[in-house]
């Protein structure tokens, strides 16, 4: 039997309409996928750090009052003490609630019986006080110290391991969205032998939000949580877009956290260190009066010497911090480049000479005068010839050059260092990043020294980037604008 014409076409129409709704059905199942991996991030991961942040709150509360309370033996402060406690029991007891995996609920067990051993310690000292034996000061503090930093360390692997879930689930997300694509894709293929229009409106609907949804997956995945997604799409897309929303600027505000906490600990870091630096200074110089052994010299020595890397490492993240928040005050004035460069080969100069390493410069004639601040310029010079140095081996070349470009000036630092994995060129200017060197592995850093660079750099209106790497050495560049 033969089928007419139309027939033929209803048939048609069948087959389209099953096959689109094929494709509905599989791309509403994998955006309710993404929506419940969404809110599994903002309702479970984000609140895991959110607790974390308020059981430190609370920790640093209980120790505040244990010390006025040893100090000045006041009831109210030990009722104080005792409030904090059962606050810290409560949200634990949240936590507990909150988190269901196996590693999370060993993390909260670990805090729990520290936290519980940190209160015991405590009422033993309560008890000693008011008796007259005597108790163990040097093993109550040790014990003490110890229960403390267990339960902060408890705490940091706690936030450091929902941060992990949240970046695995959102890759994750970006694997669900690839097959759900590579599906549509098929079938939208297969619907264009029936119809061109049902086709490419299933596509326009459905692949480009997505396509959206996918490079916004892509960014979080590289850090930057950018702009709101701002979606013209199905209700479903939209209630995804939303919550993609919600958890990018939760994720935000986990990085200012992150980056108020490092400022905030710079500064508070920075005058203990300072005063540190000031009593070896003090002993530095009266060693010969005391009769002082070169063992002890020798260990005063390294103890100065890591004082200043700590203060220098406080510095950078100040620094870092108030350029990354757009409070750092610049002193702009017209400049020649020349003389700064020659105060930089100055001071390299005796670090290299020991290790027989040529400072060599290529500085055009005539070049322009660049508005720049001085001192962040050296500092840029400082980290990117100080680095070159560094990795550089004995009897090897270290080479500044500067040369005018199109409305502004090029500085190059060369080595015949090592050289940088080409996979590992992209991230070299990321904080807290270190290249790792098979020849270099005794090399201190602190991943500072290029993200300051960059960030300094930029504040010029210049552009900083690796020119080239391979094993007989690096160029990094930079162009100041006139």
């Amino acid at each position: 039997m033969k089928l007419t014409i139309f027939s033929r076409l209803v048939i048609g129409y069948l087959v389209i309409f099953v096959l689109a709704m094929t494709v509905s059905l599989y791309a509403i199942s994998h955006l309710r996928q993404f929506e419940k991996v969404t809110r599994s991030i903002i309702n479970v991961d984000n609140r895991l750090i959110e607790y974390k942040k308020t059981l430190s709150d609370i920790l640093l509360s209980m120790m505040l009052y244990e010390k006025k309370y040893i100090l000045i033996k006041d009831d109210g402060l030990y009722s104080q003490f005792e409030l904090a406690t059962n606050d810290f029991d409560r949200q634990l007891k949240e936590l507990t609630s909150l988190a269901k995996d196996e590693k999370a609920q060993d993390l909260i067990n670990r805090i729990r019986h520290h936290k519980e051993r940190y209160q015991s310690l405590f009422n033993d000292k309560v008890m000693y006080l008011g008796s007259d034996q005597q108790l163990d000061e040097e093993n109550y503090k040790k014990e003490n110290e110890y229960a403390v930093n267990e339960i902060m360390e408890s705490l940091k692997e706690l936030e450091a391991y929902s941060q992990s879930n949240t970046y695995a689930k959102v890759k994750e997300l970006s694997r669900v969205y690839a097959r759900a694509s590579k599906v549509a894709i098929v079938l939208g293929s297969v619907s264009l032998i029936f119809g061109i229009i049902i086709s490419i409106l299933i596509t326009v609907n459905i692949t480009r939000p997505l396509s959206i949804i996918k490079k916004k997956t892509a960014d979080i995945a590289r850090g930057d949580f950018g702009h709101d997604l701002k979606l013209s799409s199905p209700p479903e897309i939209e209630v995804l877009a939303k919550s993609f929303n919600l958890m990018c600027s939760k994720l935000k505000e986990i990085d200012k956290m992150k980056s108020d906490f490092f400022s905030l600990m710079s500064h508070e870091l920075r005058t203990p260190l300072t005063t540190i630096k000031e009593g070896t200074n003090l002993f530095t110089e009266s060693l010969e009066e005391l009769g002082a052994t070169e063992k002890q010299k020798r260990l005063l020595t390294i103890i100065n010497e890591e004082c200043n890397r700590l203060i220098k490492l406080v510095n950078s993240l100040l620094d870092l911090s108030k350029m990354e928040a757009g409070m750092m005050v610049y002193n702009f004035h017209k400049t020649e480049l020349s003389p700064l460069i020659s105060k930089i080969t100055g001071e390299i100069e005796p670090l290299a000479e020991t290790r027989r390493i040529r400072i060599e410069t290529e500085i055009s004639e005539k070049l322009p005068v660049i508005t720049m601040d001085t001192e962040r310029i050296l500092q840029v010079l400082r980290n990117l010839v100080g680095n070159a140095v560094k990795f550089t081996p004995d009897e090897g070349y270290v080479r500044i050059s500067a040369r005018s470009v199109d409305k502004g000036v090029k500085i190059s630092v060369a080595d015949s260092g090592t050289g940088i994995s080409e996979e590992k060129v992209t991230a070299i200017f990321d904080k807290y990043y270190q290249d790792t060197l098979a020849r270099s592995s005794k090399i201190k850093g602190t991943g500072l020294g290029l993200a300051l660079v960059k960030q300094v750099v930029n504040s010029h209106g210049g552009k900083v980037w690796v020119e080239r790497t391979s094993e007989q050495g690096s160029v990094f560049s930079f162009v100041l604008p006139v």
